[in-house]
């Protein structure tokens, strides 16, 4: 998921050497930090529980991951079923999920009741919803990709604010 312009602006700051370096690795990690706050904001709430398993993990220096650690993030992410909603470049990562099956029908059909059970539905609507969601899928709910698109506008921005305060400065 490359950002047009995005190696030419990396290309001109990686001149200015190891102080470069930290003010990118500073700007990634803070763009970072923002993606993986707007998802939690964006994340479907029930319990909390996908929302709080969001986190930052870096990779090596100037490369961090947003991570939703949920065994059903990419579901809600997507959706499922006949209601699945994939942008093009993220084609790739949901292909990773497509077909994978987890858990036990009664482990789902206990989800599901919990759910009415927090939502304030009667749990004898339990089972109708299970199989509807089985039979149709559920609606994609996008929490971390609407939050990866604004960060990436924002990385950009700040890596080229950068780059004029380095010029400014050495140049």
């Amino acid at each position: 998921m490359a950002v047009k312009g995005l190696q030419e602006v990396l290309k001109n700051l990686q001149k200015f050497g190891a102080a470069a370096a930290v003010e990118i690795d500073k700007t990634t990690e803070e763009i970072v930090i923002n993606i993986v706050a707007d998802a939690k904001i964006n994340a479907p709430k029930n319990l909390g529980k996908l929302g709080q398993s969001i986190e930052k993990v870096k990779i090596k220096e100037s490369n961090y991951k947003a991570v939703a650690h949920k065994e059903y993030a990419a579901y809600v992410e997507f959706g499922t079923g006949t209601k699945v909603q994939v942008p093009s470049e993220m084609q790739k990562i949901a292909s990773q999920f497509k077909n994978k099956k987890s858990g036990s029908f009664e482990a789902g059909l206990r989800a599901i009741k919990d759910w009415c059970k927090n939502k304030g539905i009667d749990q004898s609507a339990a089972y109708p919803i299970f199989i509807s969601i089985l039979n149709e899928g559920i609606q994609a709910r996008p929490f971390l990709y609407p939050a990866f698109v604004k960060g990436r506008k924002e990385y950009k921005k700040d890596l080229k604010d950068l780059l004029k305060v380095l010029t400014k400065k050495y140049g």
